[in-house]
């Protein structure tokens, strides 16, 4: 029951920073500076679309090469240790 309680509080909070959230973006407290796309925090242009989705493919490219390579190491290296207790139980 306590594990539920702590759950439902952290959607609470998530709920509440995402409305405050929300409602910082829409209203009028933040000062527009430029109306140019590539100023705007919020919007990219075409070029910086792209660019952003080539970097973040490379990098799941690259963690999901690191974990399998790591996985294959790891699983040879448990095999052998098997195949040596085996040998030494034989």
């Amino acid at each position: 029951m306590q594990r539920l309680g702590a759950l439902a509080l952290v959607f609470i909070v998530l709920l509440a920073g995402g409305a405050i959230s929300s409602n910082l973006l829409s209203s009028d407290l933040a000062i527009q500076q430029t109306t140019d796309p590539s100023g705007n925090a919020l919007t990219a242009t075409p070029d910086q679309a792209v660019a952003f989705i080539l970097v973040v493919g490379f990098i799941l490219v690259n963690v999901i090469g690191a974990g399998l390579t790591l996985a294959l190491v790891l699983w040879l290296l448990n095999r052998q240790v098997t195949v040596v207790r085996q040998e030494a139980e034989a």
